[in-house]
């Protein structure tokens, strides 16, 4: 009865909140842009028998004589509200089969239109494009884009300023740059929007225009800067009728062949298939049957010498395409679903003996996935992922002989995501499940568990035209497995129950099934001139989301408070400037109070359109869970850091930007320094190189060094001094012939070495002074040469002959990517990789010998020649 009370109450509160909702837009201080937000501007769409040719040109007779250009644009910044300076209008056509969409941009300076190629989605010079909210659900909507020099860029909007750029559609955009203005011409498919099926459809729609040199955004409808999100503001589209409902199913077979060097199965062919089926107008289902992605990005190089799992972002077309609707983010890092660990490397690596060689898989082969994602005319999102991988073997050669050992067991993947948007999009509840079957056949892969569950719930409420908002997350999770599997859970990273000082921990060697929950509320007022908003983020002990999702670590609650005074407006030297204030403050599940954070941030952009950003931070101390890797808490000293950012105009041919970060620890030991260096050079409009330069060098007083039983009940845990140098660099090259034929070429040098003195063994962890936090250990050189690591009594440690932590590391991956897109959502490539990597226990006293270095280590080169072929039927 209770239940039925409260269910009663919340659909009270749903319908007093949308009577109440009125959509003039009042949020500024500025009349002149409540006014031009508040007017509802509306285009009627024109029904077309004449198509035209998309070539940019707008010399078809359906240009001419059909339809009317709108104009009456108004500049969003860095005036904003204010007259534009240039002209811009709009028309737009139709037919049962495509929208037609045609932006003139006008320029009394055409010799000053900004006219770059640049890789697909990507923002280069002068640019236009038209947003449609097909769904009309006030949060989403489908943007269409084309630069000047003809390149598209197609996106998703999300909610409150997401934008998903992995959305890629297939359609038609050209340009073509006259004598007194650029002209934008796209045709994009009906079966490429989300809509319902119905007579007359009534769409949001957003069209701007980007002048790069001025750093001038204009808009057909304004959108304020501060407004609290985009869609729900937008003008309106109409005119769209009887436009007939075609079921969408398209294929994309491909096929390729690939050659690895120093590999005992050199060549290899394959084929699979891409592809999508319209389920209905509003819901599609994506497929792929042995998917390869052999011409993604290479990850960037990182030498991790934390606890802590590497996020790397996702890059693979196919988990990328649509995730949004997938998307559910816990705290600022956490995701219950991370698409990276379907097809990730295999989870074990079989041992071998001193003659054999190992022949290991990349990644774990993906036999299927399919993705069902969509959302109805009642504002119900779907998003259902399914995945099988398979059982992988590694194989083992010696003396011309081989033998296979699993390494992975077949498994299932499934992820299903629901939301119920209300009162117009303002309110929205939402659900997520996710589930990990392995098929373990084989005894030494019973390490990993068998199954796990997640499940979560969110809710999230605006009001007052968004100013205003409240959200909540919540999940629950469930891993079953063998008393191994569960063990190796209960003592990894994330949750580290072995630690002996955290009373609210038990390690259960005897467990085979682990449990927790976590979840986030946030809400504040996130726009006009002074916003605050406030967070509490929590995770229990037993929580675990690695199977598919992302879990950084467990047995944690974190409070935060975020405070913007953001300007918008020009005022002397500068176009806007912003100030932002956020505290912090963590405790462990079981109340241990683990350090308190402050930060400030000011960033100024100035009317010659550079900017300038000042961070500075301040942490008091920190208990740290995860220092001594399963050991006891460790109180870290207080530290200041500082940072500078320089950037230069990027509207300019050649631009730079650059800063350092100097941190310094109140023990007056630790310390680093950050330098970072950025430079694009825009050579013609078709060429373009870049660099992002990284040069660290660290000082840390309370490196993890190793631990060692001390008796039967506990365990020594070393620490040591590290000075540590490491310098990076991310290379960029992209040659354009045309927007659908370039080369392009990534390449990632990077070097870290690091020399490790002045060792101690952990005595009293968590003391305040540094001197009882530790007691020293002695280096006693031996007559063979060698050393060893000696405690007080010169009882001997360690070995540090035959086991140096000092290192010296080299690793070097590079991408060169020739794509030719030779039909529209067809293409063909063809790939160089290059990697190389060495890791040495030794140290180099020169970073910049040991970057060097790199070219005398072997290369493995790998090549390959795709092709795919898309058609609709």
């Amino acid at each position: 009865m209770k239940n039925k009370h409260l269910l009663i109450i919340f659909l009270l509160f749903l319908g007093i909140t949308t009577r109440a909702q009125n959509y003039d837009y009042t949020l500024s201080d500025d009349s002149l842009v409540n006014y031009h937000a508040s007017i509802k501007r509306v285009y009627y769409a024109t029904r077309t028998e004449l198509v035209p040719k998309i070539d940019g040109k707008l010399d078809d007779e359906c240009w001419q004589k059909l339809g009317s250009w709108d104009g009456g644009f108004i500049q969003q910044q860095p005036n904003q509200a204010q007259t534009p300076s240039q002209e811009t209008e709009i028309k737009i056509l139709y037919d049962d089969t495509y929208l037609y969409m045609a932006i003139a941009c006008y320029d009394n300076e055409p010799e000053k239109i900004r006219s770059i190629l640049g890789r697909r989605d990507e923002n280069m010079g002068d640019m236009a494009g038209i947003a449609l909210d097909s769904y009309s659900d006030r949060q989403t909507a489908f943007e269409f884009n084309v630069t000047a020099a003809g390149q598209k860029v197609d996106l998703m909007h999300l909610g409150e300023y997401g934008w998903d750029f992995n959305w890629d559609a297939v359609w038609d955009g050209k340009s073509h740059v006259g004598d007194s203005a650029w002209y934008a011409e796209m045709r994009v498919p009906f079966s490429q929007l989300r809509y319902a099926n119905k007579e007359e459809h009534v769409w949001g729609m957003h069209v701007w225009r980007w002048i790069d040199r001025l750093k001038e955004e204009d808009q057909w409808k304004l959108i304020p800067v501060d407004a609290p999100a985009m869609v729900y503001i937008f003008g309106e589209l109409r005119g769209i009728e009887n436009i007939p409902y075609k079921r969408n199913f398209e294929v994309m077979p491909y096929a390729k062949a690939k050659y690895v060097s120093d590999a005992p199965d050199n060549f290899k062919g394959g084929f699979g298939v891409d592809g999508k089926i319209g389920v209905t107008s509003d819901f599609t289902l994506d497929y792929t049957i042995n998917p390869d992605f052999g011409q993604v990005e290479a990850d960037p190089s990182v030498l991790n010498l934390t606890s802590y799992e590497v996020f790397y972002d996702e890059k693979r077309p196919f988990f990328l395409e649509g995730n949004s609707i997938l998307e559910y983010g816990a705290g600022s890092s956490d995701l219950l679903f991370y698409s990276r660990r379907i097809g990730a490397s295999p989870g074990y690596t079989p041992s071998v003996a001193e003659m054999e060689t190992l022949e290991m898989p990349d990644q774990t082969s993906i036999i299927n996935a399919l993705k069902l994602t969509g959302k109805n005319r009642s504002g119900l999102s779907v998003g259902v992922v399914n995945s099988m991988t398979a059982h992988e073997n590694a194989t083992i050669h010696f003396n011309g002989q081989e033998r296979e050992e699993a390494v992975e067991p077949f498994t299932n993947y499934f992820i299903g995501r629901v939301k119920q948007d209300f009162n117009e999009g303002s309110t929205v509840l939402g659900g997520m499940v996710t589930s990990t079957l392995r098929n373990i056949k084989d005894e030494h892969l019973e390490f990993l568990p068998d199954n796990s569950t997640v499940g979560g719930v969110d809710f999230q409420h605006n009001w007052k035209n968004r100013k205003y908002f409240v959200d909540f997350k919540g999940f629950f999770s469930q891993v079953n497995g063998s008393e191994e599997a569960i063990s190796n859970l209960q003592t990894n990273s994330r949750h580290y129950f072995q630690r002996t000082d955290a009373e609210h921990l038990e390690y259960d060697p005897t467990l085979t099934s682990l449990s927790g929950w976590g979840g986030e509320m946030s809400g504040g007022k996130r726009s006009g001139k002074f916003r605050i908003m406030g967070a509490l983020d929590w995770r229990s002990p037993g929580v675990e989301l690695n199977d598919v999702g992302y879990l950084r670590q467990a047995d944690y609650i974190d409070q935060e408070i975020n405070i913007v005074y953001w300007v918008n407006k020009p005022k002397g030297i500068l176009n806007n400037y912003y100030f932002d204030f956020e505290q912090e403050h963590n405790w462990s599940y079981g109340g241990e109070n683990l350090g308190d954070e402050i930060t400030g941030h000011a960033r100024f952009q100035f009317k010659n359109l550079w900017r300038l950003d000042l961070v500075a931070e301040r942490s008091f101390y920190e208990i740290d869970t995860r220092k001594l890797w399963g050991g006891p808490s460790l109180r870290i000293d207080g530290e200041t850091s500082g940072e500078v950012f320089l950037q230069t105009n990027s509207s300019k041919d050649l631009f730079f930007g650059g800063g350092t970060e100097l941190t310094r620890n109140d023990d007056n030991i630790s310390k680093a320094t950050e330098n970072t260096f950025y430079v694009q050079w825009q050579i013609g409009s078709r060429f373009t190189l870049s660099s992002m330069n990284n040069f660290n060098v660290e000082t840390d007083n309370n490196q993890f060094v190793t631990s060692m039983e001390r008796n039967t009940f506990s365990r020594k845990y070393i620490v040591g001094k590290i000075d540590r140098k490491t310098i990076s660099s991310t290379i960029r090259a992209e040659f354009f012939v045309t927007p659908e034929l370039s080369f392009q070429y990534y390449g990632n040098p990077y070097a870290s070495v690091g020399k490790f003195s002045d060792y101690r063994e952990v005595a009293s962890s968590k003391s305040k002074n540094i001197n009882q936090r530790f007691a020293p250990l002695f280096v006693e050189e031996q007559e063979s040469g060698g050393q060893w690591l000696v405690d007080e009594q010169q009882n001997y440690i360690m070995d540090l002959a035959q086991n140096s932590p000092d290192f010296n590391f080299q690793e070097f991956r590079s991408n060169f990517v020739a794509r030719w897109e030779y039909k529209t959502g067809s293409t063909l490539y063809f790939v160089w990789t290059n990697s190389r990597s060495r890791y040495e226990s030794k140290y180099e006293p020169s970073v910049f010998e040991s970057f060097k270095g790199i070219s005398d280590v072997k290369a493995q080169n790998a090549f390959m020649l795709k092709v795919s072929f898309w058609f609709s039927i």
